[in-house]
């Protein structure tokens, strides 16, 4: 069997490469190496033409054998070109324009796989998505503290009212428990247990104000059930200081000089008349104890007026 042509053995070789045999530096490697044994094999031939008994025979172009079935159907199709009389040159411009298609193929390959991998718009979308949704909750946010500032405000005034418009003993005697109450609100509702300052003190705020209705309502059964106890408590209080001003009125009166309280007498009765007028003839208040402890406080604050005076007059 005669020995495949140089032909045959590029387009061979070209095939392997199609096919993926071989590659690309598989393939120029073995092209350059049958290239440079024609060409030797052609300089040898010229020197021993003068001789044909002296001619040896071409050195073999080494087989490449990657895939025994490839390799049978590369030299099927190599038959084929040299029975149809292809010329060297004309293959090799084939070979030319295939390997430039295959560059072609290779990168518009290449394009659609970038085009590929090229990331969708949506995470684009979901940041600005994510920035609505955290502006959102920033304003839902100042929207319920500010509601909680409202409702904080509301709560304030209206126990201060009720303690502005409680009877006046009543919310003496209830002074102390009210400091008390107030102090044990503000630590009662400190909270740090919330990410944000803004969380911490919304939560600060509905504390106290759930706290101060509940204190209201206690105040409002407080100064109804403590208003009798209270009031009897001061009338009883402002009896004993009635009889010590009275007491100390005439101590007073006893001390001075006879001659004098004989000059003063009239006075001290035109006073003493005067006084009783004064303090029992006061607008009477909602209740009899009220009405009782009022005319006292009158009395009691005559009788130091005078017993003041009459001081002058003793020796």
């Amino acid at each position: 069997m005669s020995k495949p042509s140089l032909t045959n053995e590029l387009t061979r070789l070209y095939e392997l490469l199609e096919k993926g045999a071989i590659t690309q530096e598989e393939y120029e490697e073995h092209k350059a190496l049958l290239l440079n044994q024609a060409r030797g094999a052609s300089s040898k031939s010229d020197e021993y033409s003068s001789d044909p008994a002296q001619t040896k025979p071409a050195a073999e172009v080494p087989q490449i054998i990657i895939n025994q079935s490839s390799s049978a159907a590369a030299s099927s199709s190599a038959t084929a070109v040299a029975k149809n009389g292809g010329c060297l040159k004309s293959i090799l411009a084939a070979i030319g324009f295939l390997v430039v298609f295959g560059v072609i193929l290779k990168a518009c390959h290449g394009d659609e796989k970038a085009a590929a991998s090229t990331p969708a718009p949506e995470p684009a979308a979901q940041t600005v998505t994510n920035t609505d949704s955290q502006e959102d909750a920033q304003e839902n946010i100042q929207a319920v503290l500010q509601s909680a500032k409202q409702e904080n405000a509301a709560a304030n005034d209206e126990i201060n009212t009720l303690w502005t418009n409680m009877d006046v003993d009543v919310r003496n005697h209830l002074k102390p428990q009210q400091l008390a109450w107030n102090r044990q609100k503000k630590k009662q509702c400190q909270s740090n247990q919330y990410p944000t300052p803004e969380q911490n003190q919304i939560e600060h705020l509905n504390c106290e104000t759930s706290l101060t209705h509940t204190r209201i309502s206690e105040l409002e059964i407080l100064q109804n059930q403590l208003y009798t106890e209270v009031k009897e408590a001061k009338l009883q209080k402002l009896k004993q200081e009635a009889d010590d001003s009275l007491e100390v009125l005439q101590t007073t009166w006893d001390a001075i000089p006879e001659s004098i309280k004989d000059q003063l007498s009239s006075n001290v009765k035109s006073w003493t008349k005067s006084a009783d007028n004064e303090c029992d003839s006061a607008k009477p208040a909602d209740t009899d104890v009220q009405t009782d402890i009022n005319r006292l406080t009158c009395k009691i604050k005559l009788m130091k007026a005078k017993t003041k005076e009459l001081e002058g007059y003793k020796i």
